[in-house]
């Protein structure tokens, strides 16, 4: 279970940050969509969050997910702050 939910959180930080391919197309689509569902594609919490209830189907893991990308965004965020530093 933990596997998973690491895994959605990981894909989740992808599809909003980390992969660089699909940003130039997400920001087009984003730009076309009402801001309470384009927020979804920018912000990994909640996308992390819905996806993480539309695969568990269960609040709990759902928030878990949520949490996990939270973190995960959270590291690697001060990760490319200490590699600037020096």
């Amino acid at each position: 279970m933990m596997i998973e939910i690491a895994g959605i959180a990981i894909l989740c930080n992808f599809v909003t940050h980390w992969f660089e391919p699909i940003q130039s197309i997400k920001y087009k689509v984003v730009d076309k969509l009402p801001l309470w569902i384009g927020k979804l594609f920018l912000c990994s919490k909640c996308l992390g969050l819905w996806v993480g209830l539309i695969y568990f189907q269960n609040p709990i893991l759902a928030a878990l997910t949520s949490f996990t990308s939270y973190l995960i965004d959270n590291i690697i965020y001060n990760i490319e702050i200490w590699k600037n530093k020096s």
